[in-house]
């Protein structure tokens, strides 16, 4: 115990000592410096006390004795603090602390002293790891501590200019920043103040006895753009730098930390906050009281214009409830998305700002209302009441749809249900009456949104709100109706983490519908349509009239399975519609054909099967036996491509017809016909055609022709290059029921080519026939002519006979030649010869006429044709009884004749008479081949025709005709010069008056 009060007394009279040599020595002196290391150590454990972690680094440091003004003053040069957790290297080129109380604040001592700075720069770099610190949770602890640590240093602080910067960043220069510390009996008080030009922060706190703290802060025109340089403490601080804040704050804390009394004026502030999206909001003015006390916040005099929607709010909030109440006059849809949390409901979020686009909702109220602790649970809003008027909003329910714009609706929010009603909606022009959207219990992570409602319009405004691909073509004004639907959507995993889905249905009736132009063809009047939308599935039935008959359409459409359909069409399809649809070309077709057709689409893939009852359907094709027939049609075919429809199988059957065919049609045919029975016709076909060429073959057991006007199809103009035509049957029948056998036909045509023909067969009674046709003309010869001019419908009064006819080629209005030759043959029942010998008087050669016939054993025909004209010269049909003379011209188009001619009676004893030298000339009158000729004139057709005969000519011999003739020659020629002369007389006479 001694021996420590010895030791005390020795270093209290050292010091003593030392102080008295140092007063000696430094009494006369202006400034004393002192360099010591241990200064730099003085300063450096300062600085770690309130720099913890970081590395110091000091040039030099000196102490200093300035005699005028008894100031000690240790000064730091070159000063530089470096913090890696902090990201952020302090340089303060000259520090200086000034003390009138020696050096007693190196032992803690620093009244009537403080810090002078005249510079500091505090740069920040990017770190990787960030504080996160939160300055919402701690801002009250954080803000404690370090006013407790400001307040124990004790001491003033000046900095005249301070400078904040960053790499990305311009210079943040701060003029004034001062800290100071009064300490007294019962409080201690801390002065903080940041100016920089018109910008001003200030904050008094108080350290009341056992740690109770008051904070008074003012603020006016402050901008935060210090904290776009703190992004290492919290990352979300950046975002905050564009503001300026006008008001004041007082706080009360007790010694626990927590807040007994608070007072927030918020006079204004102005400018961008960062939104929940990359989008940043903007606030153009907000003014705020908030009072705290008795551990109740009151919200008063809240106004928030931000972006363009103002806000007002007024509530209490205490430590167990919420009442707060909030009046927005209006906001976008769209601008919710911007203060939506995506954590609250993301899916639901997702599916909102994806589909709800453009309009406004006013009168927005939202009341928050309810436990504290409940409030923020982000899967209960039970405590959540919101009201709003809704208009022109667009709301798209799934990429399927266009949007549905509600121009007049309601919003409620009210426990934990959400919906939207509606009394005017529109959908593309569709008004909807009576929607509803709403989301039952929005704590059912399973919550299924449901959107349903009706609408009344008219058809055109349906048709219109379609997607026209999923559907008929139509033309928007020929059609006619009105209509009536409704629909219900329903979406699904809104509020969970499954993927979102969507389900669909839709349904519309039409009445009274007419269309005109349906796919450019049918016309569709007084039908019932009933369409169902279900998901990606569309279905229409349709019963209504078509062509004057009821029909009946049912569409399935699959609109995701690669737009799959199904069609089924029961009524009567017209000839005219076949037509349009370029199915066949027929153009003298007639009628309507009941059809009963299926057919399916998949893919790129068609397929189409059906029965056609063709008993109504008139068929005017040369060849057929008859226009009509009383059968059914049955067939399937698919395509891929229109210009190429394969066919599975198809057929005809009915009474008197029964075809079978299969293969393919479009730009190119290729068709085998396995059965054609008709009528009197059994055989086999194949037909190929393609744009240029066509090749048939046709073979079989019989073929009927006899309804075929070949003449007809010699007229037909076509546009095929090369065709080729190769038949073969046992039996055909030709015109006039002939019967032919063994028939082989061969046609080979190309371009412009004069055609190859061959024609060949028999007759039943084995005579043949044969017919050429090529470069070097027609050429046709038989030893049955009559057979083969019935057959050919050219003639039907000859019978038996042997026929060798040849004409040089034809080409179009050129002139060509040829000859007729028939021998042995008979003259049978010819109606106008009948008619001539009745009014000749030979009664008797025409009941051999009428009988067996007259038989004739010559008859040559030179003749001349051009454009189917063909002119005969005088031709002699030369036989026992009779011998006839024709010459004229026939029409072959038009099958009209102008023929006149003579009729020898006796033509054997006349022809000898004839033949007998001089007195054959004389009795004969040398022109004619008898002494006795009757002279006729028949023009027109078979049936209709004017025929003359020159009776005179009976009683009169060709000699006295022939007299007679030249007398009345002379006759005629002196009248004529009788006239002449007189016309010149007169011509005389005009002129002699005239002079």
């Amino acid at each position: 115990m001694l021996k420590k009060k010895i030791i005390k007394l020795f270093f209290t009279l050292m010091i003593s000592i030392m102080c008295g040599i140092s007063y000696l020595y430094i009494h006369d002196k202006d400034v004393i410096e002192i360099n010591a290391k241990f200064l730099n150590f003085y300063i450096k454990h300062k600085l770690t006390t309130v720099f913890p972690d970081s590395e110091i680094d000091i040039g030099s440091t000196t102490l200093a004795w300035q005699n005028k003004s008894e100031n000690f003053v240790l000064s730091s040069q070159d000063l530089t603090i470096k913090n890696t957790k902090l990201g952020a290297t302090i340089t303060i080129p000259k520090f200086l602390l000034y003390s009138r109380v020696g050096i007693l604040f190196l032992w803690g001592n620093c009244d009537f002293s403080y810090i002078d700075i005249p510079k500091v720069r505090v740069e920040f770099y990017d770190i990787q790891k960030k504080f996160e610190i939160s300055p919402v949770n701690n801002s009250v602890q954080i803000l404690r501590d370090m006013m407790l640590k400001a307040i124990k240093l004790d001491i003033a602080v000046f900095i005249r200019n301070a400078v904040i910067a960053k790499s990305d960043k311009e210079d943040l220069v701060i003029k004034q920043l001062n800290v100071k510390v009064n300490k007294g009996y019962d409080k201690n008080t801390i002065d903080f103040n940041v100016q920089n030009d018109n910008s001003f922060i200030s904050m008094r706190v108080h350290e009341h006895y056992k740690g109770i703290m008051s904070f008074e802060i003012s603020y006016g025109n402050f901008s935060t753009k210090i904290l776009g340089y703190l992004g290492n403490l919290n990352a979300q601080l950046p975002l905050y730098e564009n503001l300026n804040l006008s008001g004041d704050v007082v706080l009360r804390i007790n010694e626990d930390g927590e807040v007994t009394y608070g007072g927030v004026n918020v006079q204004n502030i102005k400018g961008h906050i960062p939104c929940v999206s990359s989008h940043k909001c903007y606030i153009h003015d907000f003014r705020m009281r908030l009072v705290y006390q008795n551990d109740v916040l009151s919200v008063k005099n809240f106004s928030l214009l931000l972006d363009q929607s103002k806000i007002i709010a007024t509530g209490v909030v205490d430590n167990e409830n919420v009442n707060l109440n909030f009046n927005i006059d209006v906001v976008s849809p769209k601008t919710l998305c911007n203060y939506w949390f995506v954590n609250l409901y993301p899916d639901l979020n997702h599916w909102y700002c994806t589909n709800v686009t453009e309009g406004k909702m006013s009168d927005i109220r939202l009341q928050i209302k309810g436990k504290r602790n409940e409030i923020f649970v982000h899967d209960d809003l039970s405590s959540y009441n919101v009201s709003a008027d809704i208009e022109n909003v667009s709301i798209k329910f799934n990429d399927n749809f266009d949007p549905v714009r509600i121009v007049h609706g309601r919003l409620y929010l009210r426990d934990n249900q959400f919906f939207i009603t509606s009394d005017n909606s529109d959908f593309k022009g569709m008004i909807v009456q009576g929607g509803v959207l709403k989301i039952e219990n929005l704590k059912d992570v399973n919550a299924v949104m449901s959107i349903s409602g009706s609408s009344v319009g008219n058809v055109k405004q349906l048709y219109g709100a379609v997607n026209k691909e999923q559907f008929i073509p139509l033309d928007d004004n020929k059609i006619f109706g009105d209509c009536h639907t409704s629909f219900d959507f329903k979406i699904f995993n809104l509020l969970n983490d499954s993927v979102v889905d969507y389900e669909s249905y839709i349904h519309t009736q039409v009445e009274s519908f007419k269309a005109d132009g349906i796919l450019d063809i049918f016309d569709v009047y007084d039908a019932n349509v009933d369409i169902t939308l279900h998901d990606n599935d569309v279905k229409i039935d349709t019963q209504g009239y078509m062509n004057g008959y009821p029909m009946f359409l049912k569409v399935d459409r699959n609109l995701q399975d690669n737009y799959k359909f199904h069609y089924e069409f029961a009524g009567y399809i017209s000839a005219e519609n076949m037509k349009e649809l370029k199915v066949f070309r027929c153009e003298n077709c007639s009628g309507v054909m009941k059809s009963n057709l299926q057919w399916d689409i998949n893919d790129d893939n068609t397929i189409i099967a059906g029965d056609i009852d063709i008993s109504r359907l008139k068929i005017h094709v040369n060849g057929l036996p008859r226009d009509s027939f009383d059968g059914v049609v049955k067939f399937s075919a698919s395509f891929k491509d229109k210009d190429e429809v394969k066919i599975d199988n198809a057929s005809i059957i009915g009474e008197g017809i029964d075809i079978e065919l299969n293969g393919k049609a479009g730009n190119n045919i290729e068709l085998m016909l396995n059965k054609i029975r008709l009528k009197n016709t059994d055989i086999k076909a194949e037909l190929k055609r393609d744009s240029d060429s066509i090749t048939i073959k046709i073979f079989g057991k019989s073929l009927d022709l006899s309804t075929i006007d070949f003449f007809e199809i010699m007229k037909r103009q076509s546009q095929i290059k090369q065709t080729k035509v190769d038949v073969n049957v046992d039996r055909v029948i030709m015109k006039n029921n002939v019967v032919t056998s063994n028939v082989d036909f061969k046609l080979d045509y190309y371009d412009d080519v004069c055609p190859n023909v061959k024609l060949t067969g028999n007759f039943l009674d084995n005579s043949n026939f044969n017919v050429e046709y090529g470069p070097i003309g027609l050429e046709i010869s038989t030893n049955n002519a009559g057979e083969l001019l019935r057959a050919m419908d050219i003639l039907k009064v000859i019978n038996k006979g042997k026929l060798s006819f040849y004409m040089y080629p034809v080409k179009t209005s050129e002139v060509t030649s040829g000859m007729f030759s028939l021998t042995n043959f008979h003259i049978v029942n010819a109606s106008i010869l009948a008619q001539i010998l009745t009014l000749s008087s030979l009664k008797g050669v025409v009941n051999t006429l009428n009988g067996k016939g007259i038989y004739f054993n010559t008859l040559n025909v030179p003749f001349i044709y051009q454009d189917d004209l063909v002119n005969i010269n005088e031709s002699w049909a030369e036989g026992s009884e009779l011998g006839i003379s024709l010459g004229g011209e026939i029409d072959v188009n038009m099958k009209m004749f102008n023929i006149k001619g003579q009729i020898i009676p006796a033509y054997v004893i006349n022809k000898i008479i004839w033949q007998t030298p001089i007195i054959g000339k004389l009795l004969t009158g040398g022109q004619s081949r008898g002494v006795i000729a009757i002279d006729y004139k028949v023009k027109g057709t078979d049936k209709d025709h004017d025929l003359s005969v020159n009776l005179m000519s009976i009683l009169t011999p060709n000699l006295l005709k022939r007299v007679l003739k030249v007398f009345d020659s002379k006759l005629i020629k002196k009248e004529h010069v009788k006239k002449k002369s007189n016309k010149v007389e007169v011509d005389e006479n005009q002129v002699s008056m005239v002079s």
